[in-house]
Formats: C-alpha cells, sequence, structure tokens
C-alpha cells in the first residue's frame, strides 16, 4: 500500500530561498526534485524536514491559487 512521504523544505545556502514540497505519493518520489536554486542557481540545496508553519502555509497558498 502507497504511503505518503513526509513533507520537506528545500533551502538554499547562499541565497536563503526555500520551497516546501506535499509530496502525495511516493510513485517516481525524487525524479522532479530540484538540483540547483532558481534563483541563484548554485546546487546549495538543502532538504530538511518541513515545520508545522510551513505545511500550513504551502496549504494555504495552494488552496488560494485554486480559488483564482
Amino acid at each position: 500500500m502507497p504511503v505518503s512521504p513526509r513533507p520537506f523544505t528545500l533551502v538554499c545556502a547562499y541565497c536563503s530561498w526555500k520551497e516546501t514540497i506535499l509530496p502525495h505519493s511516493d510513485f517516481a518520489f525524487g525524479q522532479d526534485t530540484l538540483i540547483s536554486c532558481p534563483v541563484c542557481h548554485t546546487p546549495s540545496l538543502e532538504r530538511r524536514e518541513a515545520s508545522r508553519h510551513e505545511i500550513l502555509r504551502t496549504r494555504l497558498d495552494q488552496f488560494l491559487s485554486l480559488k483564482e
């Protein structure tokens, strides 16, 4: 039975850009993960577990984008 992976946040060590990812399933997990920062283009992304605040903020942003 598929188990959805835990949400995680990618953070750039140089420019402090970050994005929280909420994966829906473990199928093809990691194939579309960013390798370098989309802002400064350095390969310095660190992956960490997302905080509750980051998860809630990302879900709220997704909900509001559906309404537009």
